[in-house]
């Protein structure tokens, strides 16, 4: 509110400076100025000028101008003319309800000049007078507001819909409903009805009447032939039916504004100073700007665009008339050219566009005649009719809103009636209410407004008519006639109230703003009478208030308010009813009667006191206690703020108040009373608030406290006892501090001593407590800290907690509190927010002492017991109900995250780590159990307490291993039958052990295709970006490409892995790699990567073949070798912890494998990492253990589950059950240490006892699933060996099992999938044989038993013998016996590192190395080579198999000697008898004369020249593009020309058709760009080669000007156009400038060698148009011009840089030799010119000092190169004269390899000599100049002096 009426208060500053006049510093000038006005002016003519100008005037800044200048008269008035000013406005003060609002400004203007008088003031009489008037009119509106029949409707409408006026009134107001409409700006199209025009008129209709401020023109498009000069604006405030009837009635308009037009000025502004009332406007066009062509103007034709004279004006082609209208094709036959045309307003000389600035307005026709007076009565009457049918309708609706209101304050919505209730639905909002709006806020709204509009222009046209009549009268004319019986009588709902004059100047533009009128006016004016406007009362209400606000600030106004009881008005009248906008101004009013007024204050304080006391002191209070209490207590704040000597009265009520409302348990009570009283309490504590005299209150804090507590009795203040007071109080602080001042250091030692040791006896031996006021036994702040109705309740507690927390010891003291209310928040639950926001936010500080503090007191412990108190109950829930809340756990999260906050600090962390990790371990352990009673809630809490964990235990190694043994600590107290607590467990051993790399969780994909395939790939990626969890997407990349494929409706490519390529960071992606390792590894690793990876598909080799890198596989590091002993080291504290024997324990009491496979799977985890480790292996040996009957046991239960299931969890967690017995039975190997029993004793799963582990392993065999599951078969044969250890029983026992299944002759003949399953695993068996003296005992005995013996004689028998070749059907049945295979992986099995053996295979050396030389399926050869290499480490053995080898080695090498001899015959060729290849023959020479090789030009596609073809015309891809020639030309139109330039592509024209052809979904230059090495082109130049037609290379140049044509829109080339095109091309060269910049290729090298060619073309048209006389005769004028034209023609186009350029056409060497130096020095005459003026001058100026170096170097680069195109295109020519441009062009045509290596030996020297030199003696040194020009240093100074101004 304040904030408000400090945005009035600078709105109103801003008017008064916005309007205020300059005044004067003269001030007695001033004075004496006013005083001669007051002398002059009556009052009568005073008061007429304050209500014309400060109270009826409908214009804001008018009346503000009116304020502004009656302020300037009472500035320098004198004292007696000040009094006698406020006593005439004073006057004026009972007619204020009669203006409304408008009387704003007067308002202010007597507020201020009454209290800023001090000869006004101090007459008592005088201020009587005043009060009684100000109070006198506010208790007549009062009563007015009160009273009106439409306030109850208006109140209950304000607290419903968004109110904006009153539109029930039966009388509308012409005050509150003539609103102030601002100028906006409108196209005059939107705001026009009919428009009309003449050959230089607009003639426009308006919709109605418009006040117009100003009117804008915007020209465009304007032709130069004829432009406006002048703009005439007219308009006419006259209603017609059709503009037209105005068209000739001159006199009818009135001259607005005339504007004069400069020659080519696009807009006008005609400001209109005073604003005009227009219904119709014209705006003329009246004179013009006509350029003088006479009979040579050229006009077009409007039908084919042909060019006709101007005289007759007939197009000759179609024989239209030119002078018809271009867009209406209408003809004016009375002006042949007109300005604008007759039927549509086109203007074919320029376009406008009209905007005017005004508003609407309520204007009527004058009456004139007596027929004009007839229309306005009749008018009148249709009018009256209209508003009467509105005011009906609006009745309707009064008592419509009356019905709808009474329902829904009685709550009776159901009685609204069905039609009513239908709409709104789904809005939210109570449907009456919304109806209600929309029939109060629109119908009434609209129609009231429409009837004030009526109301309006009937009082408009009856002042009109009046106006009429008493002119008629005073002309002498008869009397007017009476009313006749057609013009009713003004019903009373229409008719005016007389308390509102038509005094509003928009009423009629005639009516004056001050004076005139009859005595008609004057009487109405003289006899106000209030009116009974709710509008105006309510306004007359609110500018009450504000002026008795102005007289309350003065002490003496003050007094006589409050004398007559004005306290009680406000207080009974206003403070609750009336404009929600007003009441803050009451409660102000009310503050001011009070300030300094203890008498007044009391008399406020006890109502406000006892009205809301009676309220809350009922039994049961209302709901509607807030709007009941609401002003009450809005005004005990406002004067709780303000500054005076009152605030201690007024701070006792609200502290009486607070204590009432205490003792009331209603929710509704705290909300309403309450809750603001501690925000009032609040305020006073808080530091920022205290202002003025309560400063005292901060002066407290200095006083040096006597004892350690300031004593307080609250009851004897809030009693008013004058000793109890705040003034007493601190006066006896202070004496006392005073008193202590006076003593020294030493005896205010002794005293402090003193009073110390006696505070202290007295504390333990006084029983009766202390006086004061304790917080601890506040029940009314527990209760409000914890209060679960209200959260504004809980943030204001916390709040005011807050603000008492000044000083160190108070600050400890509210902690204290609120720690002893930490025991509520568990029963408080997610109401205890704010309480521990608070208590956070207390103990927050960057040193930590607090938290340190309350550390040090024992919070932790005790937040711990209330975390563990949280987590039992939620416990108890689980196992007794099966709902749950959903804020179940909120006050287990907020107490965790308050321990975690104590746990931020280092030195609490590092003390309480040991006692606290206990409990967040078990407390997250029993979380992670919770199933039923899992929320949110409880989940943040898990995962803040895991990170406690982390933050607990992470520091460093020795913690994590102190951790280590508290989780296996931990476990132990949980039953065995649980099985989720060890599951995290075992998982974060693991984490620690061996952590594992972070998933890179959700990221996004952005598939797009590749651009240059847009055409090729139908559909696009519409949801990019894509995220990676979304379906389809993963986890491979072949998935992303079988989604592009989905998606894009490439049903062909889905299925085809090699059709589409997907491209990351440029690199093509193999399908096979996962999604994520791509984003990780390759998009993530780039710099500034974002978080969407970009994917781009193509199809594979649509645009050729691939040249990014492919990426088949991504670097995982595990091909790196790592030391497990060091990697997994931590793993050792779980030997030494228990956390082994923890494990086994946990596996060995898993007898249901459905409940325990995630249990199972977590402990094997951890196993597996535990076995890495030598110490554990060695560990887990121990027999006590059990190890392998657990491990075993384990497996027994997976192999069942998935024999029984098949959904492969059995079989995953089977194989890692295997691993890790693998492992561990290898170390027992290696130990030599006996691990099997005869019979499992653990293991629930043992079929029979009598049987052993073997016997049990062998018979899983047998199943469809080991037997289907290639791993766990696998797994299962690794450990087999291992059971046997040495025991003839258990070896027996395998043996046998297989030896029925080692039947090779039998297997040969007919075998069963069971029998090759059986070979296989045996095969595997004997492979997994260690090499110990276990394995050498079952190696032996498988000979002993005839098992290796077998094999061998097998392949005795199998294998055939030595032959030429294995396609022999011997050996092709040999290789295709199924036992084979098997037979050679058995072999090598047993022979591996077991003599025995192998001396018994050896004798089958021969057939075996036969076999290692097969190629098959079975991969014989392979298996037959390995069971070799096996047998090589006995001697015996390896000298048998070298020799077979070398053997065979030596008939291969003599075999293939004599197929190369017989290959060389073929071919003509043989060997010598040095082994050497020669000819035998002349093959080879003919070969070679047959192959031509290309060393000149040829094609990029066919790579062929003119050798290959010499008909073939070549051509040179080459960008050209339009270009201003030269910019320094003196012209206002430059001449346009091209540049062309070149990546010199040479390719065949047929080659370039075929290839456009075969790319038909390109365009022509788009595919060309392929060739063209992706470089822009745009025109193929042709190359005349040796052997081509005329005819041809004519064709091709005609192609080629057609491209040119095409890019440039220039017709045909010419001699003039190519050499200024390779002028351009040479200038590139000599500023360095890029070639490439807008082709994209190309450098100096295909540049130059485009060169000659280029010049090639200018020849040949050079030869064909025969204009070589007309060039060689402007060359010789050129060289043959005086001194004085040297400087004028370097800003000509064929200046001398053209010039040089022809030199190379028309010179022969000799002529060049001879003229060179002139071009030079008129190529450094022109570098010096435009370096000097960019536009024309004659001479250089005189004096002109040399330019820097960087100047002239371009004309030396470029006068080299052409000196060096001279030598090299010349050199071998000796012609002259006109032979020299044919001998030149056959030169180019017939030597292309000379030209181009001439080429790159001139591009040397312009790179390597001509661009490093850095001065003109080193340039003219290169240039080989020194023998023409004597004195290099003074010859540029020389030549520009010759050029210099005379």
């Amino acid at each position: 509110e304040k904030e408000k009426e400090k945005e009035k208060e600078k709105e109103k500053e801003k008017g008064k400076t916005q309007t205020e006049p300059a005044v004067t510093e003269d001030k007695e000038l001033c004075s004496t100025l006013v005083q001669q006005f007051l002398s002059f002016v009556s009052d009568v003519s005073l008061v007429r000028f304050v209500k014309t100008f400060l109270l009826q005037a409908n214009s804001t800044p008018l009346r503000w101008q009116a304020h502004s200048l009656l302020h300037c008269i009472y500035q320098y008035s004198s004292s007696s003319d000040r009094v006698h000013l406020v006593e005439l406005l004073w006057q004026l003060w009972p007619e204020i309800p009669n203006y409304g609002n408008k009387a704003a400004q007067f308002v202010d203007l007597l507020g201020y000049i009454t209290v800023s008088t001090p000869d006004v003031l101090e007459k008592e009489q005088l201020c009587q007078s005043f009060t009684e008037k100000a109070i006198s009119l506010l208790k007549q509106q009062n009563e007015l507001v009160s009273n009106h029949p439409n306030s109850h409707i208006y109140s209950q409408l304000q607290s419903l819909v968004d109110f904006d006026g009153y539109y029930l009134e039966s009388e509308p107001c012409l005050v509150c409903n003539d609103p102030e409409v601002p100028f906006s700006t409108n196209k005059l199209n939107t705001i026009r009805s009919e428009v009309r025009y003449s050959p230089n008129m607009i003639l426009v209709k308006l919709f109605g009447a418009y006040t117009l401020s100003q009117v804008n023109i915007r020209i465009s498009d304007i032709k130069r032939s004829k432009t406006v000069r002048t703009v005439n604006l007219y308009y006419s405030n006259r209603t017609v039916q059709n503009v037209i009837e105005l068209k000739n009635k001159r006199n009818l308009w009135l001259k607005a504004r005339s504007c004069k037009l400069s020659q080519g000025q696009t807009e006008v502004k005609m400001d209109l100073p005073l604003p005009i009332v227009a219904c119709n406007i014209i705006i003329e066009f009246a004179d013009f700007y006509e350029s003088i062509q006479g009979g040579s103007e050229i006009l077009q034709c409007p039908r084919c665009q042909a060019s006709v004279p101007a005289h007759p004006g007939v197009c000759g082609t179609c024989g239209e008339n030119v002078y018809q209208c271009h867009k209406c094709r209408a003809i004016n036959y009375d002006e042949r050219d007109p300005f604008l045309c007759n039927s549509c307003g086109f203007c074919k000389y320029a376009k406008f566009d009209v905007t005017v600035e005004g508003r609407t307005c309520s204007a009527v026709d004058p009456i004139e005649s007596e027929e004009d007076r007839q229309k306005t009565l009749s008018s009148i009457n249709n009018m009256l009719e209209r508003a009467d049918r509105v005011y009906k309708v609006l009745v309707s609706y009064h008592n419509e809103l009356d019905t709808h209101l009474a329902c829904l304050a009685s709550g009776a919505a159901a009685s609204i009636p069905p039609s009513v209730m239908a709409g709104g639905e789904g809005i939210g909002v109570n449907r009456g209410i919304q109806h209600v709006a929309q029939r109060y806020c629109g119908d009434c709204k609209n129609n009231y407004q429409e009837l004030s509009k009526i109301v309006q222009c009937v009082l408009a046209s009856r002042k009109e008519l009046v106006k009429y009549d008493n002119k008629k009268m005073e002309l002498g004319g008869p009397p007017p006639a009476s009313l006749t019986p057609s013009e009713p009588s003004t019903p009373a709902i229409v008719t005016p109230s007389s308390s509102h004059p038509p005094f509003s100047p928009s009423f009629s533009p005639a009516f004056p703003i001050a004076g005139g009128g009859g005595g008609s006016a004057a009487s109405s004016s003289s006899a106000i009478k209030p009116g009974r406007c709710f509008g105006c009362a309510s306004a007359a209400t609110e500018f009450c208030i504000v002026l008795l606000k102005a007289l309350a600030y003065r002490p003496t106004t003050r007094k006589l308010l409050v004398k007559q009881n004005l306290i009680r008005e406000l207080v009974e009248c206003n403070l609750r009813s009336g404009n929600p906008h007003t009441q803050p101004d009451v409660r102000r009013l009310l503050c001011h009667l009070t300030r300094d007024d203890p008498g007044a204050t009391d008399v406020l304080n006890d109502f406000v006191l006892g009205h809301v006391v009676e309220q809350i002191s009922q039994p049961r209070v209302g709901q509607n206690l807030a709007s009941s209490v609401r002003p009450e207590i809005l005004l005990l704040s406002d004067s709780l703020r303000m500054e005076d000597s009152c605030w201690e009265q007024r701070l006792r009520t609200v502290l009486s108040l607070l204590q009432r409302a205490q003792t009331h348990p209603s929710p509704v009570v705290t909300s309403a009373v309450t809750l603001p009283c501690i925000r009032m309490v609040q305020s006073v504590i808080s530091t920022d608030v205290l202002q003025g005299e309560t400063k005292s209150l901060l002066e407290v804090s200095s006083v040096p406290q006597v004892g350690e507590h300031v004593n307080i009795r609250v009851s004897d203040w809030l009693k008013g006892n004058p000793n109890a007071t705040f003034h007493s109080w601190y006066q006896s602080t202070q004496l006392q501090a005073n008193k202590l001042d006076s003593l020294s250091k030493e005896e205010l030692h002794k005293y402090w001593l003193m009073e110390k040791y006696a505070h202290n006896w007295k504390k333990k031996s006084k029983k009766v407590p202390r006086a004061g006021v304790s917080l601890r036994k506040s029940s009314w702040l527990h209760s409000m800290l914890f209060s679960p109705s209200s959260q504004i309740s809980r943030k204001t507690a916390c709040n005011l907690v807050a603000s008492l927390c000044e000083g160190e010891s108070r600050h400890r003291q509210i902690l204290d509190l609120l720690c002893s209310y930490l025991d509520e928040v568990g029963s408080a639950g997610e109401y205890a927010q704010e309480f521990l926001e608070l208590l956070s936010k207390l103990i927050e500080e960057p040193s930590g002492k607090w938290k340190s503090y309350l550390a040090m007191r024992g919070i932790l412990p005790k937040i711990g017991a209330l975390i563990e108190n949280e987590i039992s109950h939620l416990l108890e829930l689980e196992e007794t109900t099966l709902s749950s809340d959903l804020s179940q756990g909120y006050a287990l999260k907020m107490l965790t995250d308050l321990l975690r906050s104590f746990l931020k600090v280092d030195k609490i962390k590092e003390h309480f780590k040991n006692k606290l990790v206990g409990m967040v371990l078990n407390g997250y352990l029993s979380l992670k159990r919770l199933v039923v009673q899992r929320t949110k809630r409880v989940d943040e809490t898990q995962e803040v307490l895991l990170r406690m964990l982390e933050d607990l235990t992470s520091v460093n190694e020795q913690e994590r291993k102190e951790f280590m043994a508290v989780c296996v600590e931990t476990l132990n107290r949980f039953k065995n039958s649980d099985m989720l607590t060890p599951i995290f467990v075992f998982e974060q051993l693991c984490s620690i052990i061996h952590p594992e790399e972070n998933d890179v969780g959700e990221f996004f994909l952005s598939l797009d295709k590749d651009p240059q395939q847009d055409e090729f790939l139908q559909g696009r990626m519409q949801g990019n970006p894509y995220s990676s969890t979304s379906p389809g997407l993963g986890p491979l990349m072949r998935d992303v490409k079988n989604k592009i494929c989905t998606d894009c409706e490439l049903i062909s490519l889905l299925e085809d892995d090699t059709g589409m390529e997907l491209l990351v960071c440029n690199k093509i992606i193999s399908l096979d790699l996962p999604t994520k390792e791509v984003y990780k590894k390759i998009w993530c690793t780039q710099p500034n990567h974002g978080d969407c990876m970009k994917v781009v598909y193509r199809m594979r080799g649509l645009l050729g073949d691939a040249t990014e890198d492919i990426v088949e596989r991504l670097d995982d590091g595990k091909d790196k070798e790592v030391d497990e002993e060091e990697v997994y080291k931590m793993a050792a504290v779980l030997g030494r912890c228990g956390g082994l024997d923890a494990i086994l324990s946990r596996l060995a009491h898993v007898h249901d494998f459905i409940h325990g496979h995630n249990l199972i799977s977590a402990a094997i985890k951890l196993l597996s990492f535990c076995t890495k480790l030598k110490v554990n292996r060695q560990y887990l040996l121990q027999p006590h253990l059990n190890t392998l009957d657990i491990l075993l046991g384990t497996l027994n239960l997976a192999l069942h589950f998935e024999e029984d299931n098949g959904n492969g969890i059995g079989a995953t967690v089977a194989e890692k059950v295997l691993q890790v017995t693998e492992r561990i039975l290898q170390e027992a190997s290696s130990e030599q240490q006996v691990l099997v029993r005869t019979a499992s004793h653990e293991c629930p799963t043992i079929e029979l006892e009598d049987k052993s582990q073997l016997q049990i392993l062998l018979k899983h065999i047998e199943t469809p699933f080991v037997q289907s599951n290639m791993g766990v078969r696998q797994g299962i044969m690794h450990i087999i060996p291992f059971l046997t250890f040495g025991d003839p029983q258990n070896m027996t026992i395998l043996l046998k099992h297989f030896a029925p299944y080692l039947n090779f002759e039998k297997f040969d003949k007919e075998h069963s999938p069971e029998d090759a399953l059986y070979l296989d695993c045996f095969c595997v068996v004997a492979n997994r044989i260690e090499n110990d003296a276990s394995g050498e005992k079952l190696k032996d005995l498988a000979i002993e038993m005839g098992l290796t013996t077998s094999a061998v004689s097998y392949l005795k028998g199998k294998v055939p013998p030595k032959i030429m070749s294995f396609d022999t059907p011997e050996w092709k049945m040999c290789v295709a016996l199924p036992s084979l295979p098997y037979v050679l992986k058995m072999l090598t099995g047993l022979c591996k590192n077991h003599s025995r053996t192998q001396l018994t295979v050896c004798d089958v050396v021969p057939e075996v190395h036969l076999l290692e030389q097969v190629a098959s399926s079975e991969h014989v050869g392979t298996i037959a080579e390995n069971l070799l290499e096996g047998m090589m480490d006995h001697p015996t053995c390896m000298e048998k198999i070298k020799d077979a080898r070398k053997a065979t080695r030596n008939e291969k090498k003599k075999r293939a000697m004599a197929m190369r001899e017989k290959e060389l015959g073929s071919l003509g060729m043989k060997l010598n008898e040095k082994g050497q290849v020669i000819v035998k023959s002349s093959l080879l020479k003919e070969m070679e004369s047959e192959i031509v090789e290309e060393a000149g030009l040829k094609c990029c596609i066919c790579l062929e020249g003119y050798k290959s073809h010499p008909t073939k015309v070549l051509g040179v891809y080459c960008y050209t593009r339009k270009v201003t020639l030269e910019e320094f030309e003196n012209k206002p139109r430059k001449t346009m020309g091209y540049c062309t330039v070149s990546h010199f592509n040479v390719v065949h024209f047929d080659c370039h058709s075929s290839a456009v052809k075969l790319a038909r979904s390109r365009d022509e230059w788009e595919s060309a760009m392929l060739q063209n090495a992706n470089t822009k082109c745009n025109g193929l130049m042709p190359i005349w080669g040796p052997a081509v037609s005329d005819s041809a290379f004519a064709s091709s140049l005609a192609r080629h000007n057609n491209y040119l044509q095409e890019c440039t829109g220039l017709y045909n080339p010419s001699f003039h156009s190519l050499a200024h095109d390779l002028r351009l091309l040479l200038l590139r060269f000599a500023y360095e400038k890029s070639f490439s910049a807008e082709s994209g290729g190309g450098g100096p090298q295909s540049n130059m060698h485009l060169i000659p060619y280029l010049s090639h073309v200018a020849l040949y048209i050079l030869n064909t148009t025969r204009v070589y006389q007309r060039e060689e005769k402007n060359l010789n004028t050129f060289l043959s011009a005086t001194v004085d034209k040297w400087v004028p023609s370097s800003y000509e186009l064929d200046g001398p840089l053209y010039a040089i350029v022809q030199s190379l056409f028309l010179h022969s060497s000799q002529q060049w030799e001879e003229n060179k130096l002139t071009f030079l020095r008129r190529l450094l005459v022109l570098a010096h010119a435009r370096n000097t003026s960019s536009s024309l001058i004659k001479w250089l100026p005189s004096s002109e000092p040399l330019a820097d170096y960087k100047v002239y170097k371009p004309i030396f680069v470029l006068f080299g190169l052409v000196d060096g195109l001279q030598k090299v295109l010349k050199k071998p020519l000796t012609a002259t004269g006109a032979e020299l441009s044919q001998v030149l062009l056959d030169y180019i045509r017939n030597n292309d390899v000379t030209v181009l290596e001439s080429c790159d030996q001139l591009l040397s020297t312009y790179q390597e000599e001509l661009l490093p030199t850095e001065s003109v003696e080193e340039v003219i040194d290169v240039l080989g100049l020194l023998n023409v020009i004597e004195n290099p240093a003074t010859f540029l100074t020389e030549l520009l002096a010759s050029v210099q101004q005379p």
